[in-house]
């Protein structure tokens, strides 16, 4: 199937560290979306997609327009820079539970080692066929958790897993309050801090009000914004959600793509 997409960029979303269930072959990216399996392909401004054209719209949240956020970052001489290569990379509309999930077994971890732990999950529990859920989790032990490759995560991940089983209208409470409230909601859950928190409700929850502050995003915000300056996470979460509002998560995505790949400094 072909779906016409403007401003958008299939592997810069894909690649950004924001979704652990895809890998490349080629020109194309293997997943599941809703426990569907997709191939996606991407040639200009059209998608080859074998899934559904109004699954692939929603999850990539095709509809939204970026002129906005692409006129805040031509404006910021740093964060210009990402845009000639990652024009078009929008945060995606994934499974509030997988994002919680995979922003659990995140803290002190890489990209490639969640990605492992994602299809270590997937194929224990689903044979492959998806993201665990809750429940599936709920029902296993620690030492089975560990022994997939969640360390010291795994209790954090078994219990946070107990209590959606039981509880799973809290997802949906998350998603009604605004900001500070939801925050103190995903901060409940066992080994969550600030940072996966605000992982969680970005990627999760699309509150693009959001901004994770990550070694990453520590260093680049340092170097763009406090000239070098040792400041804290803290102060540099909040300068970002004061300096950008409502656009501070898909400022943060295309700083964290732009510091991790190299192209902002």
């Amino acid at each position: 199937m072909q779906i016409s997409c403007k401003d958008f960029n299939l592997g810069a979303t894909l690649e950004s560290g924001q979704v652990f269930g895809f890998t490349k072959n080629g020109d194309t990216y293997e997943g599941r979306i809703a426990g569907k399996p997709v191939k996606l392909r991407q040639a200009a401004d059209v998608i080859y997609s074998t899934a559904a054209a109004g699954m692939i719209r929603n999850y990539f949240d095709l509809a939204r327009d970026l002129t906005s956020l692409f006129a805040l970052l031509e404006s910021e001489s740093g964060l210009a820079k990402t845009l000639p290569v990652f024009r078009g990379l929008r945060i995606i509309r994934q499974d509030a539970w997988e994002a919680l999930a995979c922003f659990i077994i995140s803290s002190n971890n890489n990209v490639k080692r969640i990605q492992g732990i994602w299809k270590g999950l997937s194929v224990y529990y689903c044979e492959g066929n998806g993201f665990p859920s809750p429940t599936q989790i709920s029902k296993s032990h620690e030492r089975t958790l560990r022994q997939l490759g969640l360390g010291y995560r795994a209790p954090f991940l078994l219990r946070t897993a107990q209590f959606l089983s039981t509880n799973p209208q809290y997802l949906d409470a998350v998603r009604e309050e605004d900001y500070e409230g939801a925050l103190a909601r995903v901060l409940a859950f066992p080994g969550i801090g600030p940072k996966v928190a605000d992982c969680a409700l970005l990627y999760g929850f699309q509150r693009l009000d959001a901004f994770p502050v990550d070694v990453w995003i520590l260093r680049a915000m340092r170097k763009l914004y406090f000239r070098n300056r040792s400041v804290s996470e803290e102060r540099v979460h909040a300068f970002g959600q004061k300096r950008w509002g409502a656009m501070a998560g898909y400022v943060q995505q295309y700083l964290f793509h732009g510091a991790r790949t190299g192209v902002i400094y």
